[in-house]
Parts: structure tokens; C-alpha cells; sequence
């Protein structure tokens, strides 16, 4: 496969101008989605950001359900006596524990995810520019 510089040669002025242009409006914040990481990282926010949409809705529904139980467990916990809340609460501290690994990797890897997300729009950018004269997003 060509690298994205020899692509890059093939582009007329145009469309290099064409392609810059879907690039600046297409750029991801590192300081955005670190924002969007620490403040909303539980549901996944800053995956939505970055373009992964699987991974975000996984993020989004470990969260909800995570929070979700320790609600619950947290209710049952203040209305009743005994153990009737503890299968919730172990239930909730077990998705956190998954939530906290795969956030816990996003932490060191958020950088690179941009530079991919930017490297495959811009590669399909320019694909589009070689295939077919313009591009169309």
C-alpha cells in the first residue's frame, strides 16, 4: 500500500487545498478529549469524540449499568438490613474494575488514538480526491 505522502503528490493544488481544508475541520483536541475522558470517561464520552462508536456505546452501557447498580445497592443498603444489597454492590465494583483497565489504557493512549483517527480520515480523504476528482464526506 502507498503511503500517504506518495498519495499525497498525486493531488493537484485543488485538491491539496480540498484535503487541508477537510483536515483542519475534521482535527481532534488531545485537550478536549482528555477533558471529556475525566469528566465523563464512565460513559464513554470522549470514544464518541474520538470516532469509535462500538467502543463508546460499550463504555456508555458498562457505565449506565455500573451506576445503576451501586444505586441500587446503595438504596438497598440505607433501606433495609442485612446483606440484600451486597450482589449489587460486587456486581458494580466488578464493571468498575473493567470500566477502570479499559479507561486506564485510554489514559496512555489517547494521543495515539487521534493520530490514527487522523492518519485514516486522512487517508480516506485522499482517496476520495484520487478516486473521483473531488470529495464528498
Amino acid at each position: 500500500m502507498e503511503s500517504i505522502l506518495e498519495r499525497k503528490k498525486q493531488l493537484t493544488e485543488h485538491q491539496l487545498s480540498i484535503l487541508a481544508s477537510e483536515m483542519e475541520k475534521n482535527k481532534k483536541s488531545t485537550g478536549l478529549a482528555y477533558i471529556l475522558f475525566f469528566f465523563c470517561g464512565t460513559l464513554g464520552i470522549h470514544k464518541f469524540y474520538l470516532g469509535e462508536i462500538k467502543m463508546g456505546i460499550t463504555y456508555l452501557i458498562l457505565g449506565l449499568v455500573g451506576w445503576i447498580s451501586l444505586i441500587v445497592s446503595a438504596t438497598t443498603a440505607i433501606t433495609s438490613v442485612g446483606e440484600k444489597g451486597a450482589g449489587a454492590t460486587i456486581f458494580s465494583i466488578l464493571i468498575f474494575c473493567v470500566i477502570g483497565i479499559l479507561l486506564l489504557i485510554d489514559l496512555f493512549t489517547i494521543p495515539s488514538q487521534i493520530k490514527n483517527n487522523y492518519e485514516v480520515t486522512e487517508s480516506q480523504c485522499i482517496d476520495s480526491l484520487l478516486n473521483s476528482g473531488t470529495y464528498t464526506n
